[in-house]
């Protein structure tokens, strides 16, 4: 079962950090310097505070490319924020070891507008054709998701994004993408494609 919910950004460093466990308190200290980007610190807080209300259990770490994780590999989770949302997508059971990705944008972000230029430059050829069939942001932000997601689900990150080919990986029996739309916001989840997901958005 993967679960996924949303919450809005907290506003206060100090009481999200209060929200969580102590270890994992240590480990995001040992991570961030708050006085370097005050807003990725509360991003980041907000959504450790989300997947500890969520239930998560265990030991928080970072990885060498500060994905976090669970030492005890009991479950997996993904976590992801828009400018003023943060959203996590949390596994159990058999879907947490084949692991999940998640990413959300915001149609109302202001900074993404050569939309053909970045089509052409990150998209596949397949990609492309999809997108220039109907070339509206909402198209350009949903295969984008589906990217980012994919390379969070895999661990190869953004400097793979330009390869991810999401139109075939469509194709696939393994994968399965999720596409939700909350508001302006579009969310995808990339998943096993046994999986099932629970939507519990808590705006």
């Amino acid at each position: 079962m993967i679960r996924l919910f949303g919450a809005a950004c907290g506003a206060d460093i100090e009481a999200l950090r209060a929200q969580i466990p102590a270890q994992w308190r240590s480990a995001w200290d040992a991570c961030h310097k708050v006085g370097k980007n005050e807003k990725a610190a509360l991003l980041s807080l907000s959504a450790l505070s989300l997947l500890h209300r969520a239930g998560a259990v265990g030991t928080l770490c970072y990885g060498e490319n500060g994905r976090p994780f669970f030492e005890e590999r009991t479950c997996d989770f993904s976590i992801t924020h828009t400018q003023n949302h943060v959203f996590c997508a949390l596994a159990d059971g058999e879907d947490a070891a084949f692991g999940i990705g998640i990413d959300a944008e915001d149609l109302d972000r202001p900074d993404f507008s050569d939309f053909d230029a970045m089509a052409s430059r990150w998209f596949t050829e397949n990609e492309q054709k999809v997108f220039f069939a109907s070339p509206t942001k909402e198209t350009f932000l949903r295969i984008w998701t589906r990217k980012e997601a994919y390379a969070k689900h895999t661990g190869e990150g953004l400097r793979a994004l330009s390869k991810i080919d999401t139109v075939a990986l469509a194709n696939e029996v393994h994968i399965r993408f999720f596409d939700y739309r909350e508001g302006s916001i579009l969310i995808s989840v990339s998943a096993p494609s046994g999986a099932e997901v629970k939507q519990e958005l808590c705006f």
